[in-house]
C-alpha cells in the first residue's frame, strides 16, 4: 500500500524530490518496512537494512536516469516509464520471495 501510495503522491505538483530529506525518509521507512516483510522468518531486521541499504543509493541513480529521461521523452512518458518498470520489479520480488515460501 505504501508503494501505491508513492505512484500516486510521486504525482502532485508539491512532492518533494526523491532525495530530499522527507523524500529519503519515505523511501527508507517503505523499504525497511517492505524489505522486513519480505525477509524469511527470522530475518527481518537483516531484510529491512538490505532494502534501506538498496533503496538510498537507488533513489540517486533512478533520479539522475528520470532527469535524462525526462529531456527525451519528457516528464509524463518518463513517469510512465519509470512507474511501469518498479510496479514490474516489485511484483517480480514479491512473486519470487512467495514461491520459496
Amino acid at each position: 500500500m505504501m508503494g501505491v501510495g508513492e505512484l500516486f503522491g510521486d504525482k502532485m505538483k508539491t512532492a518533494p524530490d526523491r532525495t530530499v530529506a522527507l523524500g529519503l525518509l519515505a523511501r527508507v521507512m517503505s523499504a525497511g518496512i517492505a524489505g522486513a516483510a519480505l525477509a524469511p522468518k527470522g530475518r527481518d531486521r537483516l531484510g529491512g537494512v538490505i532494502a534501506v541499504a538498496t533503496a538510498v543509493p537507488l533513489a540517486y541513480l533512478t533520479l539522475a536516469g528520470r532527469k535524462r529521461a525526462m529531456r527525451r521523452i519528457g516528464q509524463t512518458r518518463s513517469g510512465l516509464v519509470e512507474d511501469a518498470m518498479i510496479v514490474c520489479s516489485a511484483v517480480a520480488i514479491v512473486l519470487a520471495v512467495s514461491r520459496k515460501r
